[in-house]
């Protein structure tokens, strides 16, 4: 999945792709231990899209998503960052 389209789930549908990608990646090494797997690149895939997603969980942690959203609507009124000089 895209960034975009992550940022839309919620934290629930969050933690359960993680739970999905954890088990897929399980798998794969299963596969690749085995030598039936066709394709080696889903575990490195797999294991990016983790990191997106639990970077995503984090800045919700922290509320850095909805700091950035509040800037984004600043910037639309034409006010800008408060530390700008004109």
């Amino acid at each position: 999945m895209k960034l975009y389209e992550l940022r839309q789930l919620s934290e629930t549908e969050l933690r359960d792709r993680v739970a999905e990608l954890r088990e897929e990646i399980f798998n794969l090494n299963f596969q690749k231990a085995t030598r039936q797997m066709a394709d080696a690149k889903r575990i490195s895939s797999s294991r990016r899209e983790i990191a997106r997603i639990l970077t995503l969980l984090h800045e919700d942690e922290l509320q850095i998503r909805s700091i950035q959203a509040a800037g984004d609507e600043n910037r639309e009124d034409g006010q800008g960052d408060p530390g700008e000089d004109a």
